[in-house]
Order: C-alpha cells, then sequence, then structure tokens
C-alpha cells in the first residue's frame, strides 16, 4: 500500500517535472513562477494559496502555470511548513521547548478558528514564515532555473554542417 502510495507520487513528481521543463516561456519567469509556489506553501494561507499564487504571478509577470503546478504539487507539505515556521521562530527568539503546536492544526474547523490559531502563535511564527520563506524561495529560484539552463541546453537542436558532394574540405 505504501509503496504504490511512493510510486504514484514519483510518477506524478516525474509529470509536473516534465510539465514545468516544457513550459514555453524564460527560464528565469519558470524559476520566479516555482519560487513564489513554494514561498505561498510558508504563509498561512490553507485554501485561498491557488488563486492568490495565480494573480501574484500574472502581477509581477512570472510563469502563473509554474506557481500554480508548483502550489498544487506541494499542498501536502503545508502542514510540515507551517510546523516548521513555528520551530524556527521559537528558535531565533530563544523560546524553543520541544512542545507540539498549541492548537488543532486542521482548518477544518473553520478559517476563523484557523487565523484565531494562527494568531494565537504570533511573532515566532511569523518570523519563522519570513525566513523560511525567503530562503526557501531563493534557493528553489536557483536551482530551478539551472535544472531549467541545463535541460534546454541538452534539448536544443545542434546545428550539422553538411557538406555537398564535390565540395572540397
Amino acid at each position: 500500500m505504501l509503496y504504490r502510495l511512493i510510486i504514484r507520487y514519483i510518477r506524478k513528481l516525474r509529470d509536473i517535472y516534465n510539465q514545468v521543463m516544457d513550459l514555453p516561456d524564460s527560464s528565469k519567469k519558470i524559476a520566479q513562477g516555482v519560487a513564489l509556489g513554494i514561498t505561498l506553501e510558508f504563509l498561512p494561507l490553507p485554501f485561498i494559496s491557488i488563486p492568490i499564487s495565480f494573480i501574484v504571478a500574472k502581477l509581477l509577470r512570472f510563469n502563473s502555470i509554474a506557481a500554480v503546478l508548483t502550489v498544487i504539487f506541494f499542498k501536502w507539505a503545508f502542514p510540515f511548513c507551517f510546523y516548521l515556521n513555528y520551530i524556527v521562530g521559537k528558535t531565533l527568539i530563544g523560546e524553543f521547548s520541544p512542545q507540539p503546536v498549541p492548537f488543532d492544526m486542521t482548518p477544518l474547523n473553520g478559517l476563523g478558528a484557523w487565523f484565531g490559531g494562527v494568531r494565537h502563535l504570533g511573532v515566532p511564527f511569523l518570523i519563522g514564515a519570513a525566513i523560511n520563506s525567503t530562503a526557501v524561495s531563493i534557493i528553489t529560484y536557483f536551482s530551478v532555473k539551472a535544472l531549467l539552463d541545463c535541460y534546454r541546453k541538452k534539448k536544443k537542436p545542434r546545428l550539422v554542417k553538411i557538406s555537398h558532394p564535390g565540395e572540397i574540405k
């Protein structure tokens, strides 16, 4: 069961990777879109990050398809990013103690309860979100841009000089 789930996830990852790599846009704009999508996973936007990624990407002239695909693909990581924000913020403030997040992280109780819980986490969470989202977006941008440039360089057709019969070489 777990093996099938992992295999299915790897296939989905490969499909999205190929879709992003074959987007008809500059590698800079695609990398910016992917970085934006990753950044939004670290912000407390549980349900609206997909339309926000599309709108912000359009406004900033990033590749909106890359941003939306990234947000959709990494939706599973939202709780982990959320908890990482809390841990990083608490550590930087100097208040780290290995306690669980003090409220239910599932947004199924309603958006009011969700944002009330985020407010309860306060400054440590916001500091962690700012640092994590900035660091991950910078790393993602340069990694994806390098991958795209390498992928496109390999895929680029090479010109071969064909000599005509009777031509002196």
